[in-house]
């Protein structure tokens, strides 16, 4: 479990003003000083272990979590955690229809790699000039902001990680819409009530958003590294079995199963070729016209001398 020491040491423990408060954060508050909330911190360790193995148990399955905070604070915690998990993510602006609508902003990201492959092979292109060059170029680095991160996403999404869900909404609505697991760090000025799993704590200092991203991606790492030895004593399960039906068999049955093997594959090749030349003989109108017929029609009938 995070050590609520280091918690206090961020300043995870700061709220907001009384006067800014969410009503449903009160379970989660422990006091006031100076007309600001504290958080309790024994709550947020919890809250954080309980997310962690949320996270842990996701990537063992090998699914994809996202990673969310385009506030100043969270964006190099989240673009650490989402690079060193080699996980998508979202830093500087949400798109809208990223999760509801992504066939739409896959374009976007088709664009982004077109634009690079052309700058990567510039000097194959001598029709692009100077000031051509520099406009893609412009088009890349704006592209690279708002769709850069999810230019590898893959689906189905596991979960999103978002870092506070007042500035987060569109993200928020959007994963709920498409019935997505939310981890979301809420602070006093927040509503946890459309949280899956809520971390109560301080969402603006970038120590505090730090330490929480970097214990999530640690405990999401480990059960990617569980996901990947399933799956190396998977493949050596199958070579092993393989190996011992191989021992059982003679070199000739060996032979003969490979050969088997091949046969099937061929009839399966000539079966799609036959397969495709009725289809082409129904397609005219029956079977193959002879010399002198038209396909689909009655034979030419020549005349008889009398």
């Amino acid at each position: 479990m995070i050590d609520r020491k280091d918690l206090i040491k961020a300043g995870a423990h700061w709220g907001h003003l009384k006067s800014r408060w969410c009503p449903r954060m009160a379970p989660y508050i422990w006091g006031l000083k100076d007309r600001v909330h504290l958080i309790d911190v024994s709550k947020t360790a919890h809250q954080v272990e309980v997310a962690a193995e949320f996270l842990r148990n996701l990537t063992a399955e090998g699914k994809t979590i996202l990673w969310v905070g385009t506030k100043a604070s969270a964006q190099e915690a989240v673009k650490n955690a989402a690079h060193k998990l080699e996980m998508p993510y979202v830093s500087h602006r949400w798109v809208g229809g990223t999760l509801s609508n992504y066939p739409q902003v896959k374009k976007s990201v088709t664009r982004l790699l077109h634009f690079e492959d052309i700058l990567d092979r510039a000097a194959d292109f001598p029709l692009y000039t100077k000031k051509d060059l520099s406009i893609i170029q412009k088009n890349v680095n704006r592209r690279e902001k708002t769709v850069g991160g999810i230019r590898k996403m893959t689906w189905p999404i596991g979960a999103v990680v978002l870092v506070d869900v007042n500035e987060e909404g569109s993200a928020l609505k959007e994963a709920q819409l498409m019935g997505i697991p939310i981890v979301g760090i809420v602070d006093t000025n927040g509503d946890p009530s459309r949280v899956d799993f809520v971390i109560p704590a301080n969402d603006d200092t970038p120590s505090s958003v730090n330490l929480i991203v970097g214990y999530l991606a640690d405990a999401a790492l480990q059960g990617k590294e569980v996901a990947a030895t399933k799956k190396i004593e998977k493949r050596e399960r199958s070579e092993a079995e393989r190996s011992i039906e191989e021992k059982d068999l003679s070199p000739a049955d060996i032979l003969a199963l490979a050969m088997e093997e091949e046969a099937a594959a061929l009839g399966k090749k000539g079966a799609s070729k036959s397969g495709k030349a009725d289809y082409a003989d129904a397609k005219l109108g029956g079977a193959p016209a002879r010399t002198g017929q038209r396909p689909g029609r009655a034979p030419l009938k020549r005349p008889v001398n009398k």
